[in-house]
């Protein structure tokens, strides 16, 4: 039985071993791009693209809106209701690619400082 819809947030399957990571490529080309868009909006170094990228592919596999039926978490970062303030326009910026890249952006950066550690922190937790 997996834990999480299966389109949102990461998969964990008890029967077979555990989280198994989703590779970047699962994440649509309008997804990856409205993410280098949020990056240069927020003043992201380009450097970061590929951790804030992995930690999106985790997260929604990319997919706009994304809902976990579990929780709040929603978005391309899968925020909680507590983090919906650090989107542009708050809980209407989803639907937005864009403005969802940008709340996790500042989600990531406020918590962790840097992508690397963020994306660090997922790997041994499998969340973030």
């Amino acid at each position: 039985m997996a834990v999480a819809h299966p389109r949102t947030h990461y998969k964990l399957h008890p029967q077979r071993g555990g989280w198994h990571e989703k590779p970047v490529s699962v994440v649509p080309l309008s997804s990856q791009m409205a993410l280098k868009d949020a990056m240069q909006k927020e003043g992201v170094s380009s450097a970061d693209y590929d951790d804030l990228l992995w930690i999106m592919a985790q997260e929604s596999a990319g997919i706009v809106n994304a809902r976990n039926g579990g929780s709040t978490a929603r978005g391309l970062f899968q925020l909680l209701h507590a983090q919906y303030e650090l989107n542009p326009n708050g809980e209407a910026s989803f639907g937005n690619a864009v403005e969802e890249c940008q709340g996790g952006i500042r989600y990531i950066y406020g918590r962790y400082h840097t992508a690397s550690r963020a994306r660090d922190f997922w790997k041994r937790h499998h969340w973030y």
